[in-house]
Protein backbone atom coordinates (compact mmCIF):
# COMPACT_ATOMS: atom_id res chain seq x y z
CA UNK A 1 0.00 0.00 0.00
CA UNK A 2 2.81 2.45 0.85
CA UNK A 3 4.51 1.75 -2.47
CA UNK A 4 1.36 2.81 -4.37
CA UNK A 5 1.14 6.02 -2.32
CA UNK A 6 4.75 6.83 -3.19
CA UNK A 7 4.14 6.18 -6.90
CA UNK A 8 1.06 8.42 -6.91
CA UNK A 9 2.92 11.22 -5.12
CA UNK A 10 0.78 11.16 -1.97
CA UNK A 11 3.75 10.09 0.16
CA UNK A 12 7.20 11.58 -0.35
CA UNK A 13 8.91 11.64 3.07
CA UNK A 14 9.18 9.60 6.25
CA UNK A 15 10.82 9.70 9.67
CA UNK A 16 12.77 6.84 11.19
CA UNK A 17 12.28 7.09 14.96
CA UNK A 18 13.57 4.96 17.81
CA UNK A 19 16.54 3.66 19.71
CA UNK A 20 19.02 0.86 19.09
CA UNK A 21 17.17 -2.25 17.97
CA UNK A 22 13.71 -0.64 17.99
CA UNK A 23 13.23 1.66 15.00
CA UNK A 24 9.87 2.47 13.43
CA UNK A 25 9.03 4.38 10.26
CA UNK A 26 6.51 7.22 10.63
CA UNK A 27 4.96 8.39 7.36
CA UNK A 28 4.99 12.18 6.91
CA UNK A 29 1.68 13.97 6.57
CA UNK A 30 -0.48 10.88 6.95
CA UNK A 31 -2.87 10.45 9.88
CA UNK A 32 -5.51 7.93 10.84
CA UNK A 33 -7.99 9.04 13.50
CA UNK A 34 -5.55 11.71 14.66
CA UNK A 35 -2.60 9.31 14.99
CA UNK A 36 0.39 9.35 12.62
CA UNK A 37 0.59 6.36 10.29
CA UNK A 38 3.55 4.02 10.65
CA UNK A 39 4.92 1.40 8.31
CA UNK A 40 3.57 -2.08 9.06
CA UNK A 41 3.95 -5.54 7.59
CA UNK A 42 1.31 -7.31 5.55
CA UNK A 43 1.16 -10.10 8.16
CA UNK A 44 0.42 -7.67 11.02
CA UNK A 45 -1.20 -4.65 9.36
CA UNK A 46 -2.36 -3.07 12.63
CA UNK A 47 1.03 -3.13 14.38
CA UNK A 48 4.02 -0.90 13.70
CA UNK A 49 6.86 -2.75 12.04
CA UNK A 50 9.93 -2.71 14.29
CA UNK A 51 13.35 -2.65 12.63
CA UNK A 52 16.44 -3.87 14.47
CA UNK A 53 18.74 -1.50 12.58
CA UNK A 54 18.68 1.85 10.84
CA UNK A 55 20.01 0.10 7.74
CA UNK A 56 16.97 -2.16 7.65
CA UNK A 57 14.55 0.73 8.00
CA UNK A 58 16.28 2.78 5.30
CA UNK A 59 16.47 -0.24 2.98
CA UNK A 60 12.71 -0.69 3.33
CA UNK A 61 12.12 2.99 2.52
CA UNK A 62 14.25 2.62 -0.61
CA UNK A 63 12.35 -0.55 -1.56
CA UNK A 64 9.02 1.29 -1.52
CA UNK A 65 10.51 4.17 -3.50
CA UNK A 66 11.12 6.89 -0.93
CA UNK A 67 14.29 8.94 -1.30
CA UNK A 68 13.88 11.38 1.62
CA UNK A 69 13.83 10.48 5.30
CA UNK A 70 14.85 12.01 8.59
CA UNK A 71 16.20 10.07 11.54
CA UNK A 72 15.40 10.76 15.19
CA UNK A 73 17.27 8.62 17.70
CA UNK A 74 15.61 8.52 21.10
CA UNK A 75 16.87 7.28 24.44
CA UNK A 76 15.40 4.10 25.86
CA UNK A 77 13.17 4.79 28.83
CA UNK A 78 14.10 3.37 32.22
CA UNK A 79 10.87 1.33 32.28
CA UNK A 80 12.00 -0.90 29.38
Amino acid sequence: MAKERVKSGILDQAHVVGCKGEYTVVLNGMDWNGEPLVLSSSRKPYEARIFKSLDGAIAELLRIGLTEASIKITAKSDND
